[in-house]
């Protein structure tokens, strides 16, 4: 069969239209759902991840390793549904450690509903209480805990916690009152090389400390601070975190206007590829048999 010119250019054309939509589709799959792991079939109760749940204009990250759980702050009264949602289809009932990295609501407003509702052996808090921000939810979920056999802490600076596979350590608290933000813990979560950084609504003044005391920050994912906020993430800091992965939590619409683009800019600058979950949902770091990190997006 012989086609004329004006035929063979149009076959041609949707030749590389298909091949071209097949390309996008194959790189919007790697792009969702990392490069090995099929996050359908991945076995969640013994496997190692780390999801960054959706709460809205808030903050919680679910550690999970071989059965143990640890939630890093509980997120805004609001994103309650959601994270018992997250841990319920998971088959979670038991947290073995829940870190508040500061007492802002956005971080402890589902404190109250998580004791309630599931079995949480340790509570890991800032040291000691401001006289401000520390709402009844959270003096209650204290309580609480320890009426359950639960153990109650105040964090210390070096403080090492095992979950699983992962070594989670206290990386820096101070005891400053004058600013909740700027008195946000930093943790560091470590599986075999990989390491992620949690900053909870750490700003430049925080972020200075740690570079001025030489922490080692490097990390491969990071929790970016203040839910980007263009008082945080200085390019100082973030050259020292060099985070391949760096993941910001808040709202769609926020009254904010985060993530700022300020901050954006700053992260493209140290090639970190940026991860929100207004646009993406809950966001989940696989570790798997391959000692590699796979990306996992609802959306």
């Amino acid at each position: 069969m012989k086609f004329d010119k004006n035929t063979y250019r149009k076959i041609v054309g949707i030749v590389c239209v298909i091949v071209s939509l097949i390309l996008s589709f194959t790189y919007y799959l790697k792009d969702r759902f990392g490069d090995n792991t099929d996050p359908l079939k991945y076995d969640y109760v013994n496997g190692n991840y780390v999801e960054f749940i959706d709460v809205g204009q808030g903050d919680c990250t679910l550690i999970a390793s071989k059965g143990k759980y640890c939630l890093i702050d509980t997120g805004p009264a609001d994103g309650y549904k959601n994270i018992r949602k997250e841990l319920k289809d998971k088959g979670i009932k038991n947290i073995d450690l829940i870190i508040i990295s500061h007492y802002h609501a956005d971080h402890t407003g589902s404190l109250q509903s998580i004791v309630n509702n599931f079995n949480v052996a340790n509570l890991i808090f800032p040291p000691e209480y401001p006289d401000t921000n520390v709402s009844n939810d959270v003096l209650y979920a204290k309580k609480e805990c320890i009426a359950e056999d639960g153990e109650f802490y105040f964090a210390k600076t070096g403080q090492t916690i095992t979950i699983g596979d992962f070594k989670l350590t206290i990386l820096y608290q101070t005891g400053d009152l004058s600013e909740e933000n700027n008195r946000s813990l930093y943790v560091m979560a470590k599986i075999d090389d990989k390491k992620f950084l949690f900053t909870g609504d750490g700003e430049s003044a925080e972020e200075s400390k740690l570079l001025n005391e030489n922490y080692d920050l490097d990390c491969d994912v990071l929790k970016v601070a203040h839910h980007g906020g263009r008082t945080s993430s200085t390019q100082e800091f973030l050259k020292q975190c060099t985070p391949k992965y760096s993941v910001i939590s808040c709202a769609k619409k926020n009254q904010y206007n985060h993530p700022h683009k300020e901050t954006i800019k700053r992260l493209r600058n140290i090639k970190s590829k940026v991860y929100n979950t207004k646009d993406r949902g809950n966001i989940t770091f696989i570790y798997n048999d391959s000692y590699q990190l796979n990306v996992s997006t609802q959306k």
